[in-house]
């Protein structure tokens, strides 16, 4: 009766959600306001800013506080320093008693964990090689400076970024007025300064330096900046060009030139000293920079040398002193006329484009930073024109566009899951037993099994991370669905007999009759942490792409999605949720058909589309490179393998699907058609990503600025497809979703069941059983659900690459288990619970201490939790070890099953 008036209430709460409705706006939205200026009125630039503790920090800096720069005023440097504090929604300066050691500006700074580096620097009297760190206390109100290793040399108006906790610095000039260099360094804890290898290209100042992900990795990015040199007749070249270093290759490509921004005598765009953040996952927002159509520059040059050279003639005349007079107040109106281009960029890494997304109010700020706070981007201080600072602080908040999803699509998606919730509640009249509610009592045929495995290894993670992956990577991670078919012969052949013989209900039963009830434990255990970080997964996904596609706030999304799969899951137990992958698998691969056509039909070419990804090496499939750090053929091929070893042998949710059928030789039909389909709906998943990336790579204007790469199909989806199809599609990610999440639940239910329930109360009834079954499925499901808020919270690059990760930590150790158990008589519970720790202790060690990609996890953790479990039983060895030939392979178990 509760569980009843419980679901009941869900549906009400399901059925009446606010927020059903998005709104429609066209472009990205900028909203700017001011914080309090900066308390100097003549303001600065050049200085060392950045975010610690919700606090701004500014320091140093420089300005003309007398006389203009037209009129030969004298630059000032500072060794001041500011703290503006948030206090919830208050912005207050704080006094400080703290000042740098001496005046400086023109440094790089970068924000971090630790507080806000201040890296180089010059003033009137040199260029500056020290390095400090500025760290402000919140609770003492108090800024606490630290020393840290000096630069190689000294450097100014160079830029820097942050990759994980390791500093970039790029460009830059030795000495005051000095030829701007190449240089390019890096610093860590562990490996102190570094000088890598020179930016391509001229040497520069004031380049912009940004740290983003490229689909692939993260890397640093070098845009713009001045080619200065004080001996050529123009000394300052305005550079367009952009240049990537890619920390693992260690090496520099060439990207796309800026686009013109009508810099005269430029035919690039111009954009040094210009703030910039990046986005998302993959776009960096570049605001203004010093170039457009009103930097007059070159004109000033001129004028600059007629001037120049009328005074180096002596002549002492009124008409030369005219002219004198005459090109002097030319200067004056140059300098004053000169003002900065208000174009906010888009840059987005993976396609290599550049769009228009706004203007800057106002006048633009150059050399100056763009800071993340919070929510917010933060641009203080800054020149406005040669010479003119600013003492203003803006904050911009940036609002992406939302997308009315339409009623035609809201009927197609709830009928959709209307039919789910109807499936659970036909089913449900059929659960008389924990046989019928764990295992259908054997009545589900081969075909639906092998369905619903294909389903519930594959659907959520696949539908919509692996299409981003292939959008932003390339074809290799295509390579792992052929190890299922080098995995099925070896689960039919040695795992199969035991699983089907022992007459159990979940996987980990074998391990207590194999070992004892600490293995047990320790399977069952595993399992669950495991799993419930999947069900974070594959309930996030979905409601990202709702939250893309309707506008609606992701974490109603999420709660919506996990209240509807606990529904039916309840309801009808593993025969509603097998019949229910099946329909899923049909919608999976319906709307990746017509997400394909449309596409095709939009582009209207598809051999361009097919040229094109060639081109951009989109559908590289080998990589045969021997690396360790980046994902290459032989660890991605060998460590997917091994990934889809541990839950094709272990997993719950796998392993109940094979003790549907009614007998071993329909659950070997049901693991082979799960291999056979793998392959053509890998093929279109992975097409569909590279669809994707032709068409955002020819209309960059339709990508959402800072979104995450995994909303990618669900973006096309809202913006592009017609109505119905549309709701068609999203109800196919919502297939993909709920075919994992309700396998994820029913499982683990089974597990604590009767792993821990069933196992230790033996005073359970088939009454008593059903309904703790029945209350497991509710708190996980709701457990997993809130792991998916917290992954909403803290947004994942790749989620399919961490995921990736998760199974190498989980499973490993219990595929070595379990290896440990079928395979090797001499195995105890000692040795085997031994060589597990091994196994998660080294992933450990791996993950935090080697740069190791997590594709070689599980070639690691396997072989030493086998090996050292081994190893460990023959050196402790335990009584009463059950190894008869029911628990052990050997040649003539499967000759005895038939």
């Amino acid at each position: 009766m509760h569980i009843r008036l419980f679901l009941v209430f869900s549906l009400f709460f399901v059925l009446t959600a606010p927020s059903l409705t998005g709104q429609t706006n066209d472009k990205i939205e900028f909203s700017w306001n001011s914080l309090p200026d900066l308390p100097l009125e003549k303001g600065l630039n050049g200085s060392f800013t950045g975010i610690h503790n919700d606090a701004l920090i500014i320091a140093g800096g420089a300005n003309f506080p007398g006389r203009s720069v037209w009129d030969g005023g004298d630059k000032v440097y500072y060794n001041s320093i500011y703290v503006l504090e948030k206090d919830k929604s208050e912005f207050n300066w704080i006094n400080v008693d703290k000042s740098l050691s001496k005046p400086m500006a023109y440094g790089a700074s970068v924000t971090t964990s630790e507080g806000l580096w201040c890296i180089g620097g010059m003033n009137k009297e040199g260029v500056y090689k020290d390095v400090f760190l500025l760290k402000w206390d919140a609770k003492a109100k108090q800024l606490l400076v630290e020393e840290k290793p000096s630069l190689p040399v000294p450097l100014a108006n160079m830029e820097a970024s942050l990759i994980g906790d390791k500093i970039y610095v790029a460009g830059g000039q030795k000495e005051p007025g000095g030829k701007a260099t190449k240089a390019f360094y890096s610093y860590s804890d562990l490996q102190g300064w570094k000088q890598l290898e020179d930016i391509p290209g001229k040497g520069r100042i004031q380049p912009v330096v940004i740290a983003q992900n490229n689909g692939k990795t993260n890397v640093v990015y070098v845009f713009s900046g001045t080619h200065y040199d004080p001996g050529a007749e123009d000394p300052n070249e305005f550079l367009s060009d952009v240049w990537q270093y890619n920390p693992l290759s260690k090496k520099w490509i060439a990207k796309g030139d800026v686009p013109s921004n009508e810099t005269p005598g430029l035919d690039g765009g111009y954009i040094g000293a210009a703030p910039a953040t990046k986005l998302g996952d993959a776009h960096i927002l570049i605001f203004g920079g010093a170039g457009g159509e009103n930097q007059l520059y070159k004109d000033r040059l001129q004028l600059q040398n007629q001037l120049k050279a009328l005074q180096q003639q002596n002549l002492d005349s009124s008409i030369v002193a005219s002219k004198i007079d005459s090109l002097s107040q030319a200067i004056s109106e140059n300098f004053q006329n000169t003002s900065f281009s208000k174009t906010i960029w888009a840059y987005h890494t993976i396609t290599d484009t550049w769009t228009k997304r706004g203007e800057i109010p106002g006048k633009t700020q150059v050399v100056a930073k763009a800071l993340q706070w919070e929510d917010d981007i933060i641009i203080p201080l800054g020149e406005l024109s040669p010479g003119v600072r600013t003492s203003a602080i803006h904050k911009i908040n940036v609002t992406p566009r939302e997308t009315d999803f339409g009623w035609i699509n809201y009927t197609t998606l709830i009928a959709y899951l209307a039919l789910m919730i109807g499936i659970g509640w036909y089913f449900s009249r059929r659960n008389k037993s924990t046989s019928d509610y764990f295992l259908a009592g054997g009545r589900i045929p081969w075909w639906a099994a092998g369905l619903s495995i294909y389903a519930t290894m594959l659907s959520a993670i696949t539908y919509l991370s692996q299409p981003a992956l292939a959008f932003s990577y390339d074809w290799q991670a295509y390579l792992g669905y052929f190890t299922i078919l080098l995995i099925v012969p070896l689960i039919i052949t040695f795992y199969l007999p035991f699983f089907r013989k022992l007459n159990i209900t979940t996987a980990y039963e074998y391990l207590e009759k194999r070992f004892n009830i600490v293995i047990r434990m320790f399977g069952s255990g595993s399992f669950v942490l495991f799993q419930l970080a999947r069900m974070g997964i594959v309930v996030y996904l979905p409601a990202l792409a709702l939250s893309t596609v309707v506008g609606i706030d992701i974490y109603s999304a999420i709660i919506i999605m996990g209240i509807l799969a606990i529904v039916y899951t309840v309801m009808g137990g593993i025969e509603a949720v097998i019949w229910t992958d099946v329909i899923q698998v049909i919608v999976l691969i319906g709307g990746l058909i017509l997400g394909l056509i449309y596409i095709a039909v939009d582009i209207g070419d598809v051999s361009y589309i097919f040229s094109t990804a060639y081109e951009d090496s989109k559908f590289q499939l080998f990589d045969f490179r021997w690396s360790y750090t980046e994902v290459v053929t032989w660890s991605l091929f060998l460590g997917t393998f091994a990934l889809n070893f541990a839950p094709y042998t272990t997993d719950q949710a796998v392993v109940q699907r094979y003790l549907t059928t009614s007998n071993e030789k329909e659950a070997r039909k049901s693991i082979w058609m799960n291999g056979i389909v793998s392959i053509p709906a890998g093929l279109l998943i992975f097409l569909m990503g590279t669809f994707l990336y032709v068409y955002f790579r020819d209309n960059p204007e339709f990508l959402q600025v800072g979104m995450q790469n995994d909303g990618i199909f669900p973006l096309f989806i809202a913006d592009h497809l017609p109505p119905g199809v549309a709701g068609l599609v999203i109800a196919g990610i919502y297939s993909a979703a709920m075919s994992s999440l309700d396998s994820s639940m029913h499982s683990v239910s089974t597990v604590i069941t009767v792993d821990f329930y069933k196992r230790f109360n033996k005073n359970h009834t088939e009454v008593t059983t059903m309904k703790v079954a029945r209350w497991v499925t509710i708190t996980v499901g709701v457990l997993g659900t809130s792991v998916a808020a917290f992954m909403a919270a803290y947004p994942i690059a790749s989620l399919f690459f961490f995921f990736q990760e998760i199974v190498g930590l989980f499973g490993s150790a219990l595929a070595g288990v379990f290896m440990l158990g079928i395979f090797f008589k001499k195995a105890n519970w000692v040795g085997t619970l031994i060589g597990a720790v091994l196994s998660v202790a080294s992933l450990v060690l791996v993950k935090y201490y080697t740069p190791i990609n997590f594709y070689i996890y599980p070639l690691i953790a396997i072989p030493v939790c086998v090996i050292g479990g081994y190893l460990a039983s023959l050196i402790f060895k335990v009584e009463n070890n059950n190894n008869s030939k029911d628990l052990v392979y050997h040649k003539n178990l499967k000759q005895n099953q038939l």
